[in-house]
């Protein structure tokens, strides 16, 4: 007997057992996870529903990772502000790490928190749309952002409704297919155009090589029956998200002066009002 290819052989062999039973256990880890069955989640919704929270969307079921990611603040200098808004044409009544304000007829910018939060207004009353509706809205809207050369290639639509005949419109920051939070770009629309844009908005510098697991949704929507503000609601989204929270960078006495730090993955609940929760192992 050939024995240097029957040890080939039992090793192949070994190997390949190693990886069935590998996959096996694998597979098996998956299936007995208590918190995605359907025992469990029923009792989850019982529970909601006695808060009367109701579900208007399906529960992922999946084991929940995301590496983490290393962001910024969105910042742009005065000079690019006035450009990008006025055509350079504002006046800059003020120009100070902590307020920025450029002017142009009836139009402002507000720069706030050291150059992260923009708040434009428009007081032109104007009707330049008597027939707005929904998809104009979100049209005038988009063309806005493009308009004040912002990339739109990371946005989506997250939530919009309309209120004293003026559509509120958010736009959420994804990356990588799973939204990037706390950043936002929000627009109010009416007959007018864009009446106010607000817009604080994060960079991805870089991603961490390993995995960071958290709480199965069934299990983290069990957080929402400590808050009573959720309580009479309805979940239209749950998603797993990438959270920057500034508070825990080192930045506790003015957590909004934080400049860089990391994301962990999180449950972002949105309900059908828009009011979001944030749910994670911070």
């Amino acid at each position: 007997m050939d024995w240097s290819k029957a040890k080939t052989i039992l090793i192949i062999a070994f190997i390949v057992t190693d990886i069935l039973l590998g996959y096996m256990l694998f597979s098996s880890e998956k299936i007995v996870e208590p918190t995605v069955q359907q025992d469990f989640i029923e009792d989850a919704l019982n529970l909601l529903n006695k808060k009367n929270i109701i579900l208007a969307t399906e529960i992922p079921k999946d084991i929940p990772y995301l590496n983490t990611l290393i962001v910024d603040y969105e910042k742009n200098s005065t000079s690019t502000l006035n450009n990008a808004f006025f055509n350079g044409d504002g006046e800059i009544q003020s120009d100070n790490e902590n307020l920025v304000e450029i002017v142009h007829e009836s139009e402002s910018l507000l720069v706030l928190n050291k150059k992260k939060l923009l708040i434009y207004e428009d007081k032109n009353y104007v009707n330049k749309f008597p027939n707005l509706d929904e998809d104009e809205a979100i049209k005038i809207a988009t063309k806005f952002i493009e308009d004040k050369k912002f990339d739109t290639s990371d946005i989506k639509l997250s939530f919009i409704k309309k209120e004293n005949n003026t559509y509120y419109i958010e736009f959420s920051k994804l990356y990588k297919e799973n939204y990037l939070e706390n950043a936002f770009t929000n627009i109010q629309v009416d007959k007018r155009g864009v009446k106010k844009f607000e817009r604080q908005w994060l960079n991805v510098k870089d991603m961490g090589e390993t995995p960071i697991y958290t709480s199965t949704a069934p299990k983290a929507i069990l957080g929402l029956l400590s808050m009573e503000e959720v309580y009479g609601k309805t979940i239209k989204d749950i998603s797993l998200c990438y959270y920057f929270d500034p508070e825990k960078h080192n930045y506790l006495e003015e957590p909004k002066a934080a400049k860089q730090g990391k994301t962990d993955p999180a449950w972002r609940i949105q309900f059908e009002d828009g009011y979001k929760v944030f749910i994670g192992e911070f």
